[in-house]
This record gives structure tokens, C-alpha cells and sequence, in this order.
């Protein structure tokens, strides 16, 4: 594992309305062959004390895992939707996602992991989702 500076760039559409926002912390990071780990803890007040692991298998398929205070699991997987247990300081949901793109260019110094989702409760839609993560290694 390398140290790294991840930046997470995230645009939400929920109701019509748009909603961006941004997350610079320090993490951990691995790639291989077109797949990689990041892990780093969470710095939102309410998700405090949660660490959050993404492992991206190529361009097809992301799993994100929070442990922690809240636990999730969630799969991102390029045209399939999948059935995730999301918990938040508001409760636990099940919620489907289903991933429109992945464009995985992270290598050994960093990179960029761009990925765009829907979320859906009881089928029906409730947010597109987009997300942009910049992982810049950091010299030992």
C-alpha cells in the first residue's frame, strides 16, 4: 500500500435539484493490471470513525465497504443493478444501483476513477449519482 491524497468529487440530481461536493483526505492506495484498492477514513462529521474501502476490478465493477460506526456494503457494476444494504446515522435502507459507466485510470503513482449510478428504493429512481476520484501518491 502507497500513501496518497484522494480527492472525491461527487454531483448528485435528486428531485430536479443538483448537488456537488468535495472530500480531500489522506489514504492508502494500491493498483495493479487495471484494478486497484483505496482506503481512507472519513472526515464527514456524521460518518466519523468510518473507514471506507473502494476495490475497483478493472472498468466493470466497484465495491465500496464502510465499517466503522455504520457499516455498508454496496457493488457498482457496469449495466447491472445490484441490492445494497446502505446505513446511515438516519437508519438502515435497501436501495438498488445501477451503474451507467466506469472509466478506471489509476495506476501505480495515482490516477482518476470517474464512475456515474443511479440509486432507486422499491424501483422507483431516486438520484443519478457521478463521482470523480483523484488519487495522487505521495513520496515515502
Amino acid at each position: 500500500m502507497k500513501n496518497a491524497i484522494i480527492k472525491i468529487t461527487d454531483r448528485h440530481i435528486q428531485d430536479g435539484e443538483e448537488y456537488t461536493g468535495e472530500l480531500t483526505t489522506a489514504g492508502e492506495f494500491e493498483a495493479s493490471a487495471n484494478s486497484c484498492r483505496l482506503i481512507y477514513k472519513e472526515t464527514d462529521e456524521e460518518l466519523l470513525d468510518c473507514t471506507t474501502t473502494l476495490i475497483v476490478e478493472g472498468g466493470s465493477k466497484i465495491s465500496m465497504l464502510r465499517s466503522g460506526r455504520y457499516n455498508t456494503e454496496m457493488t457498482v457494476e457496469l449495466d447491472r443493478r445490484h441490492s445494497c444494504y446502505y446505513t446511515t446515522p438516519y437508519g438502515e435502507m435497501l436501495m438498488g444501483i445501477y451503474c451507467k459507466f466506469i472509466e478506471n485510470g489509476i495506476g501505480e503513482s495515482g490516477g482518476k476513477l470517474r464512475f456515474a449510478y443511479t440509486i432507486d428504493f422499491n424501483n422507483i429512481p431516486a438520484s443519478e449519482n457521478e463521482l470523480e476520484i483523484t488519487v495522487k501518491a505521495q513520496e515515502e
